[in-house]
């Protein structure tokens, strides 16, 4: 998941953020998320001196969102039965 601002944050049904990460990865949802992935590890790599989370998210707030409505959605899949 991706930590980011709450103003930046959108909400949206667990069914519209895996499309659009479907629609991301050309109908792959992992693909898309991976791609979200790589577009982060790209922000954070680069070495621009203006560089600014909140102008990032901003611009990004609907894709991480989705990205991060689906990682919380599947992370049920994983938890342990108690």
């Amino acid at each position: 998941m991706f930590r980011m601002p709450e103003f930046c944050e959108v909400e949206m049904s667990f069914q519209e953020a895996w499309d659009m990460m479907s629609r991301r990865g050309d109908g792959d949802c992992l693909k898309g998320m991976k791609s979200m992935d790589q577009l982060w590890s790209d922000y954070c790599a680069s070495d621009a001196e203006d560089q600014d989370d909140e102008f990032f998210f901003y611009h990004w707030g609907y894709e991480f969102s989705a990205y991060n409505i689906v990682y919380e959605g599947m992370s049920e899949l994983f938890k342990e039965a108690v």
